[in-house]
């Protein structure tokens, strides 16, 4: 079966280093920048639109985060999801979490 694996971490250098790891083990994923709406809404300097538009994204203003999604089988599942745990120290030194979904149809070449 195959899983669609999604995970949301700090941009940290921990998190920078996981890509490359998972990489080179031979892992393919798309690689989002993202922000929580806690962040857009805690910066009350600044002017926060009422929507949020694809002008705050390209400009960067509040990406914090990446967010990777991978499809996998089952026994890579569980080999993505350790090698985020070791590089997270369990979401300890780099905050973030995981989830992932049983695909009931995928097609494609990932």
């Amino acid at each position: 079966m195959k899983h669609l694996l999604f995970t949301t971490l700090e941009n940290t250098k921990e998190t920078s280093d996981l890509i490359h790891h998972l990489s080179e083990l031979g892992y393919n994923g798309t690689v989002l920048s993202s922000t929580s709406l806690k962040h857009i809404l805690q910066d009350e300097n600044e002017d926060v639109p009422s929507f949020f538009s694809l002008a705050h994204y390209h400009e960067n203003k509040f990406v914090q985060n990446t967010t990777i999604y991978f499809i996998l089988n089952d026994k890579e599942l569980e080999e993505v999801k350790k090698e985020i745990r070791n590089a997270t120290n369990g979401f300890t030194s780099t905050k973030g979490g995981m989830f992932a979904l049983p695909l009931e149809s995928y097609e494609g070449s990932f």
